[in-house]
């Protein structure tokens, strides 16, 4: 729960005539290096949002201060929401739309930098079926035409991969496509979807998955997730985790686990999950093994607790 009320520092805006309105959730945690670049592409964005929510998630630094005195620097009217504590991307992404009152909710990494017609774009790819339930972006790597995300993948075995990461942008992910999911750095929701699933599963904590899961339920339940390339931003990446660490790892995987617990048949792990797991292994780090070994022994001890 939030320590305090939120804090307004203005009224909330309006979306342009004609264009649904978009809230923003930007789901802060020790990110007060990075809010400033987020908070002036979002004040660039043309329609602009009807609001701009930032969740702090319990930040050791200034993070809330910095989102306020960046928003009043540029006239950007914003709301924080101060948490008591971190209740993972999840939980305070929860707490962020709950909070919203738009048609559709953009949720936003504070690490990102989203291009002026962000908000235009992902309206217009909503507009293309009213079964469209999430919208996910082109993402690059910053100063650079490297793309980090165009649209994703989940193996057999749960293990995800982005289309087109690492590569260069020379046009061949201009199309849209139906993928299995889309990344959580930056990406936006019909408000039925999300009261229609309840919001993001918080078993998901502190990270990861949680938007594999999002998008595999919305999916189960008929909504398409689209890639939409028109709709482009720049995401610097785990501000707080850092790529590929041993930690990242073993997060990975136990998140991974218990997507695959929660979705996957006992057919499915038999004939699908332990041939592709099995390679994994085969193929994978010292590192990279040890994370999975320790992901196995949680899903055990995470099954038994909640069977209690």
């Amino acid at each position: 729960m939030p320590d305090e009320k939120p804090q307004t520092h203005s009224d909330l805006g309006n979306s342009q005539a004609g264009t649904p309105a978009a809230s923003i959730v930007i789901l802060s945690y020790n990110s007060a290096s990075y809010l400033g670049p987020c908070l002036h592409s979002v004040a660039r964005l043309a329609p602009p949002p009807a609001e701009v929510i930032v969740v702090d998630n319990a930040s050791r630094d200034d993070s809330v201060k910095v989102a306020q005195n960046v928003a009043a620097e540029l006239g950007l009217e914003i709301c924080t929401i101060p948490l008591a504590g971190n209740l993972g991307c999840a939980g305070g992404n929860n707490v962020g739309w709950r909070a919203t009152r738009g048609d559709i909710v953009i949720f936003l990494n504070p690490d990102t930098e989203v291009s002026p017609s962000f908000v235009g774009e992902v309206a217009a790819a909503f507009a293309t079926d009213e079964r469209i339930g999430i919208v996910g972006a082109k993402i690059y790597y910053p100063n650079s035409n490297r793309l980090q995300h165009a649209g994703a993948i989940i193996h057999p075995n749960g293990q995800t991969d982005h289309f087109g990461a690492g590569e260069t942008d020379n046009g061949q992910f201009d199309e849209p496509r139906e993928c299995d999911y889309v990344t959580g750095a930056g990406f936006a929701v019909r408000r039925q979807v999300l009261t229609e699933l309840g919001g993001f599963d918080e078993d998901f904590y502190p990270a990861y998955f949680e938007e594999v899961d999002f998008c595999t339920r919305a999916r189960k339940r008929g909504w398409r997730v689209l890639y939409w390339p028109r709709a482009t931003m720049v995401h610097h990446e785990s501000v707080s985790l850092g790529v590929a660490s041993e930690r990242f790892l073993r997060l990975y995987h136990r998140m991974r686990m218990r997507y695959c617990a929660k979705h996957f048949t006992w057919k499915q792990w038999v004939r699908e999950f332990l041939p592709r797991e099995r390679v994994a292994w085969r193929l994978g780090s010292a590192i990279d093994r040890r994370a999975m070994r320790a992901a196995y022994l949680d899903l055990v001890r995470w099954r038994l607790t909640r069977r209690r």
